[in-house]
């Protein structure tokens, strides 16, 4: 019962864009006390009901909001919106504008057929969590406070507009507009110590279009390993372009830039892997493995 009044209480701030409590607790047919103990729990599932004090104040819904999913299951928000329309005119329910509104309220397609889990190692326990209270704030369009990791390690106090999430070979990114220093910027989700909620709403906005960044120049690499690392390297290298040899090793021909990240990755699949080319790759390749040893024995 409790669950379907939260849901007629954002259809009624909807409808009316805002109420006092004493009309809600009327309309609702429950207490002053109640209504003020739903806007409580509905302000804690993430939705944005705020109180207007003086003349002409009221409970307010936050302009332009989108609903958590968390309040309902997907069972129960189709089969009260299917309620709602077979109903018609039984009640003084929601108006088709209103209803259209609530449609476009469930539908979040950062979220539809998208499930990330951060939880491997490198990150913290929270790291999940945290990806969620990120998302939450774009699709909602909510200022963040930040502590970030930047140059060096030196930590960073940033004030953002959260704009939009990102997913490249390198991890996850944000893009957003920086208040503070009034610059927009692209920061990488691994750097985040510290993520607190805004109060304040902003109006959507585009990130600017970057301009292509000039292609890195590439080196023919040659490289060769057992049958059994195949499934470790078809996640680091495109396997369209991995052949059998004769002897039985496979191996993988590709023109990609010589840089830290490719022997970040070389390393990482540990010396089953050999570097039939370039010679310099594989020098350096030692070299680094060399200074891992030294460090370590």
């Amino acid at each position: 019962m409790r669950k379907g009044r939260l849901f007629q209480v954002v259809c009624y701030l909807l409808e009316r864009g805002q109420s006092t409590a004493a009309q809600m607790a009327g309309e609702f047919g429950v207490s002053v006390r109640t209504v003020y103990r739903d806007v409580e729990t509905l302000n804690a599932a993430g939705i944005p009901i705020y109180a207007e004090t003086g003349r002409g104040g009221g409970i307010c819904l936050m302009k332009g909001f989108v609903m958590d999913r968390a309040l309902l299951s997907k069972e129960e928000r189709g089969d009260i919106l299917n309620a709602i329309k077979e109903r018609g005119e039984e009640f003084a329910g929601p108006t088709p504008a209103v209803l259209s509104e609530i449609a476009e309220l469930f539908q979040l397609p950062a979220g539809e057929g998208l499930e990330v889990d951060l939880s491997g190692e490198g990150y913290a326990a929270k790291a999940g969590e945290r990806f969620r209270l990120i998302q939450r704030a774009v699709i909602q369009h909510h200022c963040a406070d930040i502590t970030y990791a930047g140059p060096g390690g030196e930590p960073e106090k940033l004030d953002l507009m959260p704009l939009k999430l990102c997913c490249r070979a390198g991890g996850w990114y944000l893009k957003a507009y920086c208040t503070g220093a009034g610059e927009y910027r692209e920061l990488s989700l691994s750097r985040i110590i510290k993520w607190k909620p805004g109060v304040d709403a902003f109006e959507p906005r585009s990130f600017p279009e970057e301009r292509p960044a000039p292609l890195p120049e590439t080196t023919r690499v040659i490289l060769r390993f057992p049958r059994e690392m195949a499934d470790r390297v078809y996640e680091v290298f495109d396997g369209t372009l991995i052949s059998q040899r004769k002897d039985g090793l496979l191996e993988l021909r590709q023109d990609v830039p010589v840089e830290d990240r490719l022997i970040g990755r070389l390393l990482a699949l540990g010396p089953g892997v050999k570097v039939a080319a370039p010679a310099s790759l594989r020098e350096e390749l030692a070299r680094r493995a060399r200074e891992i040893y030294e460090a370590h024995k």
